[in-house]
């Protein structure tokens, strides 16, 4: 049966994941990208608060962080530093052959030339919640992308992204955006389907039972949910999930809602001219004074004072 014109515009009706929700609560979007080649800067220092990944097509690249030993990527490896730390890169060529015909000459002697081609895009992060839940990954996350099992969508998105940057369009600063925003969903969820020992909220989106829990959690911080509650939208009795959640997670459900709830009234007072009562209550204290309390031991300071910190 042909579908109708409307049919094609309604939107799917997809279901929120855990992955996906932990994602737009950091607010990690793109920045800027470049093309690193043998005739750019080989040689450059990011500093601390720029979050970026580092695409190896052709070439090596030594990406060193303080004093730590060197990391060598090769080609067809990716590299993803979300914590924002501050390292050098260094590019060099990996000598790949050329024949005397390619370079125009006449006869068909081989000769190594020199090959780099790197792409860098670099994304922004707002907030102290954000910077909490990205200092859970590794410094530096590595990838391979080998021929015969490429991460899907790499190279168009990065072609897609240089295209943008090489043209006076209306909107291309936005399509970069958006496109490295897209980069980083793809890379990110390679990793968290190739990796056992994961952060947890990578690896609660993996485990369908945790994760519809936390959306649960995530979807309404004002409701205080019972084990029991919990428990059953898992499908597992109380004990099974409480271990389970703590496996996963790393504390109990009892913790990570108390945690959940006071990360977001930081973002709140930090982001909003909401009064101090609104924000407690709105995050689940039925008290200005209770919410106080659980503030100041988490963050060692006063709501006031946090939002006067940081207004400043």
């Amino acid at each position: 049966m042909m579908r109708t014109t409307e049919d094609l515009a309604e939107t799917p009706n997809f279901e929120t994941d855990a992955f996906s929700e932990v994602l737009n609560i950091v607010h990690v979007r793109g920045e800027t990208a470049r093309l690193v080649t043998s005739q750019s800067q080989r040689k450059f220092s990011v500093p601390r608060g720029k979050p970026c990944v580092y695409i190896v097509e052709r070439g090596m690249l030594e990406i060193t962080v303080d004093a730590e030993p060197p990391l060598l990527l090769h080609e067809k490896q990716i590299a993803l530093m979300l914590q924002g730390t501050a390292h050098q890169a260094v590019f060099s060529s990996s000598r790949r052959n050329a024949t005397r015909t390619q370079m125009n000459q006449a006869d068909a002697d081989e000769r190594e030339i020199e090959a780099i081609n790197c792409f860098w895009g670099s994304f922004a992060v707002d907030g102290d919640l954000a910077t909490r839940i990205l200092q859970s990954l590794p410094k530096v996350i590595v990838l391979d992308s080998p021929a015969d099992n490429p991460i899907e969508w790499v190279d168009t998105v990065c072609q897609l992204v240089l295209r943008e940057l090489g043209a006076t369009r209306p909107g291309a600063s936005l399509m970069v955006s958006r496109l490295l925003d897209l980069l980083l969903v793809i890379i990110l969820r390679r990793w968290a389907q190739s990796e056992d020992s994961l952060p947890g909220w990578l690896a609660a989106a993996k485990d369908e039972r945790i994760a519809r829990t936390l959306s649960a959690i995530h979807a309404d911080s004002s409701r205080t949910l019972t084990n029991g509650e919990l428990a059953d939208l898992a499908g597992m009795s109380v004990s099974s999930y409480t271990t389970r959640f703590k496996q996963v997670m790393g504390q109990s459900p009892g913790s990570y809602l108390r945690a959940w709830r006071l990360d977001q009234a930081a973002e709140a007072l930090l982001h909003s001219s909401t009064s101090i009562d609104a924000i407690a209550y709105r995050v689940g204290y039925a008290s200005k004074e209770a919410f106080s309390r659980a503030f100041q031991a988490k963050f060692h300071t006063s709501p006031s004072a946090w939002r006067a910190s940081r207004a400043s």
